[in-house]
This record gives structure tokens, sequence and C-alpha cells, in this order.
């Protein structure tokens, strides 16, 4: 009976002990489970802390342009136009009211009005104004004459020091060429009348058909 005992005992015992094992290894895993779960929660806790900032991009409204800076125009340049040359004073002489028209060489002289041209031809010889010598320096006086005006134009020497455009009894509209120049040798006035003229071009006006002196100088100043 003693060893009935002794296995009851012993049985008890090995229960015991394979109960105490269970227990350990059941707080065993239960220690591995929690901390499994202590480790995850950890974890997500971790992955939430804040990442590097990043800027979003800014969203324009729909039907929206993109400004642009503001340049302003270039301007476009004016083209500014040549003056004219040519320069005009007042001047008398003979008992007249003239227009001395200084002006350079390769200059075109037009005509202020529109009419009918004609050209009277001189040359100087022995202190005289005489006409059909022809081995002296020929001077043209060149006339304009409309309805109420008539011009008179007394440059320098004809192929010398001028060349005309026109030649007697040509209709000429306003702003025609008349002669162009071709130094800048004084008129004909200058060997004519008076040593000290340099300019040009001597010009006087006439009224038509009476015939009365006009002031010049408003008729070829522009």
């Amino acid at each position: 009976m003693r060893e009935d005992g002794d296995l009851r005992s012993l049985l008890q015992t090995l229960g015991s002990a394979v109960l105490g094992i269970s227990l350990g290894l059941a707080v065993l895993v239960g220690g591995f489970v929690i901390s499994r779960m202590t480790l995850a929660d950890s974890t997500v806790v971790a992955s939430g802390a804040p990442a590097t900032a990043t800027i979003a991009p800014s969203v324009r409204p729909t039907g929206t342009t993109p400004s642009r800076p503001t340049v302003a125009p270039t301007p476009t340049p004016v083209p500014v136009p040549t003056p004219d040359p040519m320069v005009v004073t007042a001047y008398q002489g003979q008992g007249l009211r003239l227009a001395a028209l200084t002006i350079p060489a390769n200059y075109t002289v037009v005509s202020p009005i529109a009419g009918t041209v004609r050209i009277e031809l001189y040359q100087y010889v022995n202190g005289a104004i005489v006409t059909g010598a022809t081995d002296q320096p020929t001077y043209p006086y060149i006339f304009v004459t409309s309805a109420d005006r008539l011009i008179k134009l007394r440059p320098a020497a004809v192929d010398r020091d001028v060349k005309l455009l026109v030649k007697d009894g040509d209709t000429i509209a306003a702003g025609g060429g008349l002669f162009t120049t071709l130094t800048t040798a004084a008129s004909s006035w200058q060997t004519f009348y008076d040593k000290n003229v340099t300019a040009q071009v001597i010009a006087s006006v006439n009224a038509q058909p009476s015939g009365n002196e006009l002031d010049p100088v408003p008729v070829f100043k522009k």
C-alpha cells in the first residue's frame, strides 16, 4: 500500500510540476505577446513623429492665368526730319526789297509757287551787263509767274556753279526743282552790283498783275 501512496505522491508532484511549467509558459507567452504589442505601439508612435516639412504647391483657381511681370514696351523711335539748310535773310539793293538765300553745294532750290518758267541769260563784260557773249560766264535769271505772283531768282553762273533743272517755257508745280547748286559761289548779284554779297541766290517777289513789290522773305522761309 505504501507503494501506491508513493506513486500517488509522485504523480501529484509531477502534476504540480507540469502545472507550474504550464503556468510559466503561459506567463512567458503572455509577456512576449504584451512586449510585441508594446513594440508595435511604439513603432506606430515613432512613425507618427513629425517628418521633414514639405511646402504644398500653391493651387491656382481654375480659369486664371499666371501673372507675369509688367515689362514697359520699348518706345519706337520717331524719325526726326532733317532741317533744311537754307538760310533766308532780308536784303536791300538797287532800291529793291530782296531775300538772300544762303545754301550749300548740291542743294536743289524749288519753286515756292506753281507757275510758268521763264529764263533769261546774262554776262558781265567790261563793267556792263550784256547778253549773247559766248566767251564769258553766263548768269541765269529764273522767273516763275503765277496768276498772283512773280518770283525772280538770281543764282551764280550756269553750268559752272548751278545746274538748271527747267527750261524756258516749262510749267512747274509748287515744290518742283528749279536748279541745283554745284558750288557755293555767290549769286550774280555779287558780280553785277555788290561785291559784299555772299549768298548763293538773291530773290525778289512782285504781285501780279499789278507788279507791286512784295516782301520776299516769308515766301522762302519754311
